[in-house]
């Protein structure tokens, strides 16, 4: 029952910053009891909980009951994952529970008195203090940050408390203070007990003393207050008021049933003025009122503050033009009254819509609990949907009146609370649910409204035995909600192809395209993928995907024949996909245009000044260019093959936005002459490639090269070019070349291309590069590993033009692990070849030098050239780099150390003699300059082109935040110094993490120059070059921009290979059980075992997705979490494989890379249903050890190494 003072308490509360629809997203528990009476929905009370929706629905599947997601729990709403796939969101009006350090608690407002003397709540929204006593505040409260307190002018007395009231007697003669803590902030009241009392002077302006942290207090012209952070309201406040206890005749009829006396508002009541000032807050009492001759002690005066964070109020036609916003907050009253004074109320609730915003509602209902009623009998009470309301704007029964847009439902209850009735009545729980209330929420979820408002109002506003009083903090909607499951997650074609737009689509060189995608949806409901295939916004085809469970990648079958037409290359075509649920489909994906083209390109033409056909121009060893260009009628070439044999155009070179493309020819004599047959082949968007061009003889004039040989030189002109390998994804390695022209670079062409899994995909290589036969062109050395354990040295030797790739390795070995390895190369003996230094690492933090040294084209085997010995050196510690910086003739090795844990940076000098190297002498310590050498790339070159021809080194140093330094080592006597080359200067100017450097003469100048192939994102890079100025770089100059499809780092599934994974904690094998087929066996740790097919699995790729499937060798069954389990600890087994095309999600793993390359390569498996890590238990190493999911951690008993087979 409600006390009388409550309802005119000054509230001080805190307000949220709100959403869109101007309504908080909170959420709370649901306390009260279920209903009684007229049958109504289920409750959802006494149910688990599961800290994600994931684990929610699978919980809730098991159990067969509701389970609560609690990371969607906030202070007003609670919702539940249903064994259906359904959702239940419980959202109140008020809060119902607040955070504390130990988790979630119910609100409870009972006073408590802290160590220090201070009051407070025991659990409660905001932070609340009030004075224990003394000087000091009487009461502040906090959230975020934002702090508000207020004091009274003069020390308090020790206050009594009294559950949620603290009363501090007598701070004035007569005069009581009371404060009275809610869940979301605080009240407080002056009770003048009496007419001596009330001409006490004080009592004519009262000064509050106001502190603030993060806010400006504000007044308005109604006399309300806010107490703003930029101009944000954080705290709000109302028009103070005063009342007295006049009481108003009963008029109580005989027909009237029995009833307690009821309280429904003061019967007199004045506005106050209020003042404010920079640190005060001055009420103004109505001195008529205060010292009247009429009026009715106690008298209770207050500046009513409230916070207009819950939405909730009232409107009574007996004061038909007064707002209750920040008045009579305790009940929510209903109906007519004629027991103390008289009044007819109507009131109104708004809750928050947007957590069911566009999902389809199974059923709901709106519950309230019914705290007073005038009758001893069960009487009706009528419930409504109404307009929004809205705290800052005034409501009144007056303005309310068009607010009732249409009755849903009518309830009937009694909980007379008075003693008439020959007993107290029990609070009543009331649900009020129909199908007009179903259909008006589902309008709101269909609309994505942002909140709903409801009221209730007596159906006779002049009967007092209709007369009911609630309790607010009860109010709440319940939704039973199924949401639409989310767009498709990276729909692509099978293999993916672009992402095309409606002016630039996308070229697919077939008719019956395969397409695949990932299905998810919140509520984890079975799910299958809807493919549409448009001509504009006509749909030509529509292909539905199996059904699967939420989370999984699928592919849809390819398209029929016939769909699309393979004659019409012009007409562009589209598609989309929706994803769909028993009941709902999802947003459409954004579309992807695309043509179909299967019309080969017409044969390109070649022309050339400096390559007439057959007509010597230009001389041996001299750069010049041809132009290819597309065939008349042709408007999509994409680019153009070419080569010197009419079956191996390997060399490619991108079109310009005319259909052309030049490139750089350098010819040199070979044992059949100078001669060489040149063949292009144009190729278009979609893939089709032309018939070649007829043999066009290139020709030159035969000399002698004049000059000495240069590092770096690609085509043997005496300048330095760009030349690299990049990794063009899915198992194709290409080496890009950018050829210097002496003022500028010609346009970069691939002159090596393994193409799709063509045996060197770039985790399996370390390359290098070097002039290893002596001829003055730079060649490229790779290091290969390969499944037998062996790593085998291929070169790729450049003819001036391309690289040609030997079809037998180098040498072969199975001393080296790739990921051991660092490499350098230079010519270590001076004998115009350039041979091959590999630091290999050991057990022992020990480094090992060899040299692979290379004479008359050929490169030899491993000499040992130096040993750290066992401690002496990580080789994850150091970076090589070569060249001659002692001006001898002959390359030196410089070695960049770390220090684990450190970032100070040493250099050590291997320096080339006669017969080897020298023991490393350190030449440079960064000290306390916190060099670190993790953050730099290395290069030599002589950049002052002094005449020893002594090299520097210059490191690229990612000073992070994407600022970048080239910063220049100088070899002194026994010393090395630095200088600052190049600085980018401010952050986002130069990051030196997308940057792939080189550096060399590049001008022909004799300085040495520095160059950066830098990634401006969109597969498009930059060619950036430092010329160097004789002391410093220059700024960079672009040199050229084009498209280099280097794929970022990641796990290359081989296809139809087979592969082991060896946990890394423990260097063991994963396995099931020898001969065993059986579904649900489960996964152990066991020793490796030769070439155990229980061992092994094939991991297939689904469609384009990066989701796999691991088939067990041995018994053709997949790897499985059983029955869809989230648990940690769930063992992982094999079981029957789902069908193709529809993998089911706990069958499907994502291979996140973790680091290393060659037969080293660590993966993280993560299965995809639930997200969790397959884990062996425990991290032990015994064998029998089992196979788990697990929440990741990154732990190393969460990371193995995927080794492919031989």
């Amino acid at each position: 029952m409600a006390v009388r003072g409550t309802a005119r308490l000054l509230a001080f509360a805190l307000a949220m910053v709100c959403t869109v629809s101007g309504w908080p997203g909170v959420a709370g528990a649901a306390e009260p009891g279920a209903a009684t009476g007229d049958p109504a929905p289920p409750g959802v009370a006494g149910v688990t909980e599961a800290p994600d929706e994931t684990t929610a629905f699978a919980a809730a599947r098991r159990s067969g009951a509701p389970v609560e997601i609690t990371a969607e729990r906030t202070e007003t709403s609670r919702v539940f994952a249903n064994p259906s796939g359904t959702r239940t969101l419980e959202q109140y009006v008020q809060p119902v529970r607040a955070r504390t350090p130990e988790g979630w608690a119910p609100i409870d407002t009972t006073l408590v008195r802290d160590a220090d003397g201070t009051v407070r709540p025991r659990v409660a929204v905001a932070g609340l203090r009030l004075s224990g006593g003394g000087a000091g505040e009487l009461v502040s409260i906090s959230r975020d940050d934002r702090r508000l307190g207020l004091s009274w002018p003069g020390a308090l007395p020790t206050p009594v408390l009294a559950g949620d009231t603290a009363t501090y007697p007598e701070v004035l003669p007569g005069v009581d203070l009371r404060v009275r803590v809610t869940a979301d902030g605080f009240a407080q009241l002056l009770v003048v007990k009496d007419a001596r009392a009330a001409a006490n002077p004080a009592l004519r302006a009262i000064t509050y003393h106001t502190s603030t942290s993060g806010l400006t207090i504000r007044a308005h012209q109604d006399g309300s207050t806010t107490a703003e952070h930029d101009g944000t309201p954080v705290f709000y406040s109302g028009t103070p008021t005063m009342w007295d206890s006049t009481p108003a005749p009963a008029a109580r009829t005989a027909a009237a049933p029995a009833s307690t006396v009821d309280e429904s508002g003061p019967a007199r009541e004045r506005a106050m003025g209020l003042r404010v000032d920079r640190d005060r807050l001055t009420v103004l009492p109505d001195q008529d009122l205060l010292t009247g001759s009429d009026t009715q002690f106690p008298l209770y005066l207050g500046p009513s503050y409230s916070s207009t964070q819950y939405r909730w109020t009232q409107v009574n036609g007996y004061a038909a033009t007064t707002s209750y916003w920040t008045t009579q907050r305790d009940v929510a009253r209903v109906g007519y009254q004629n027991y103390d004074g008289t009044s007819r109320y109507r009131s109104f609730f708004q809750v928050n819509a947007a957590p069911f915003a566009g999902s389809r509602i199974t059923r709901t209902w709106f519950a309230v609990t019914l705290d007073h009623s005038g009758s001893c009998a069960a009487t009706p009470v009528d419930f409504w949907h109404t307009k929004a309301i809205d705290p800052a704007v005034a409501l009144t029964w007056n303005s309310s009146t068009s607010h009732w847009l249409s009755k849903l439902d009518t309830r009937s209850g009694n909980a007379n609370e008075g003693g008439g009735c020959g007993t107290t009545q029990p609070d009543l729980p009331m649900e009020f649910s129909s199908a007009a209330l179903q259909t008006v929420v589902q309008n709101a979820a269909t609309a994505k409204a942002g909140s709903l408002t409801f009221g209730l109002r007596a159906p006779n506003e002049s009967d007092a035995g209709q007369w009911k009083k609630f309790l607010p903090a009860t109010a709440r909607l319940v939704v039973e909600y199924n949401i639409a499951p989310r767009a498709p997650i990276g729909l692509a074609t099978v293999p993916p192809t672009p992402c095309g737009t409606a002016t630039a689509p996308t070229a697919l060189n077939t008719a019956t395209p395969t397409f695949s995608a990932i299905a998810s949806d919140p509520d984890n409901d079975n799910v299958s993928g809807q493919l549409e295939i448009l001509n504009g916004d006509t749909v030509i085809s529509t292909v539905d995907g199996p059904t699967i469970r939420s989370g999984g990648a699928f592919t849809w079958p390819p398209l029929p024949a016939g769909v699309l037409p393979e004659d019409q290359p012009d007409t562009v075509f589209n598609y989309r996909a929706r994803v769909r649920d028993a009941g709902l489909s999802s947003p459409d994906s954004a579309r992807c245009y695309f043509t179909v083209d299967r019309v080969r390109p017409g044969t390109p033409t070649i022309t050339t000044a400096d390559y007439p056909d057959g007509v010597p121009v230009r001389a041996v060893g001299e750069l010049g260019t041809v132009t290819f260009t597309r065939a008349a009628g042709d408007t999509d070439v994409a680019g153009f093959k070419y080569g010197f044999q009419q079956d191996k155009t390997t060399m490619w070179v991108a079109a310009g936005a005319t259909g052309s493309a030049t490139v750089p020819i350098t010819l040199w004599p070979r044992s059949a002459g100078i001669d060489r047959p040149l063949y292009v082949r144009a190729v278009d968007r979609a893939g089709n490639i032309s018939v070649a061009t007829p043999a066009w003889t290139l020709t030159a004039n035969d000399r002698t090269v004049p000059g000495g040989a240069v590092r770096g030189d690609t085509n043997g002109d005496r300048r330095a070019d760009f030349t690299t390998l990049f990794d063009q994804g899915d198992g194709r390695t290409a080496a890009w070349n950018v050829l210097s022209s002496g003022d500028g670079f010609t346009a970069g062409y691939i002159g090596w291309d393994t193409d799709v899994s063509g045996g060197f995909p770039m985790y399996r290589i370390k390359s290098v590069n070097g002039d290893f036969d002596g001829d003055g062109r730079t060649d490229i050395a790779t290091f290969r590993e390969d499944p037998d354990g062996m790593v085998r040295l291929y070169l790729l030797r450049s003819d001036g033009n391309r690289f040609d790739a030997e079809s037998e390795p180098a040498w072969a070995g199975s001393q080296y692990r790739l990921s051991h390895l660092r490499l350098a190369a230079g010519d270590f003996d001076g004998d115009g070849d350039d041979d091959i230094a590999v630091f290999q690492g050991l057990s022992g933090n020990q480094t090992v030098l060899w040299v692979h040294h290379s004479a008359a084209g050929r490169v030899g085997a491993p000499v040992q050239r130096w040993d750290s010995g066992v401690g002496g050196l990580d080789v994850g510690q150091l970076s090589p780099v070569a060249g001659d910086f002692t001006g001898d003739g002959r390359d030196d090795i410089a070695v960049f150390r770390g220090a684990t844990g450190g970032t100070r940076t040493t250099l050590w000098l291997h320096q080339a003699t006669d017969t080897g190297f020298a023991a490393p002498v350190q030449q440079w310590d960064s000290g306390s300059t916190t060099f670190d050498r993790a953050r730099a790339s290395y290069l030599s070159t002589n950049v002052n082109g002094d005449a020893a021809g002594r090299d520097e080194i210059v490191a690229v140093y990612d000073k992070g935040g994407a600022a970048t330094q080239l910063t220049v080592f100088t070899a002194g006597t026994g010393t090395w110094t630095t200088s600052v080359g190049w600085d980018s200067g401010a952050a986002n100017t130069f990051d030196a993490k997308r940057a792939v450097v080189a550096a060399g003469d590049f001008n022909g100048d004799g300085r040495g120059d520095v160059a950066a192939l830098y990634d401006v994102g969109g597969g498009t890079r930059q060619l950036h070059t430092f010329s160097s100025t004789g002391t410093a770089l220059s700024n960079a100059r672009i040199d050229w921009q084009g498209t280099v499809a280097d794929a970022p780092a990641s796990v290359y599934i081989e296809p139809n290979r087979k592969y082991r994974l060896l946990p890394r904690h423990s260097g063991k094998c994963v396995e099931i059980a020898a001969g065993n087929t059986a579904n649900d066996t489960p996964l152990k740790q066991a020793d490796c075992a030769g070439s155990a097919s229980n061992q092994q699995f094939t991991l297939e790729r689904i469609g384009s997705t990066p989701y796999f499937r691991a088939k067990v060798v041995a018994s053709g069954k997949c790897l499985d979490i059983t029955g869809w389990k989230h648990e940690d600890n769930t063992p992982v087994a094999q079981s029957t494989c789902d069908a193709d095309g529809g993998p089911q999600a706990n069958q499907q793993f994502r291979l996140d890379y973790v680091d290393g390359s060659g037969m080293d390569v660590v993966v993280a498996p993560r299965i995809v249903h639930s997200d969790k890590c397959v884990t062996v238990s425990g991290a032990s190493t015994q064998v029998g050890a089992a196979v788990v999911q697990s929440t990741c951690t990154g732990a190393a008993n969460q990371q193995y190494t995927l080794r492919i087979e031989p």
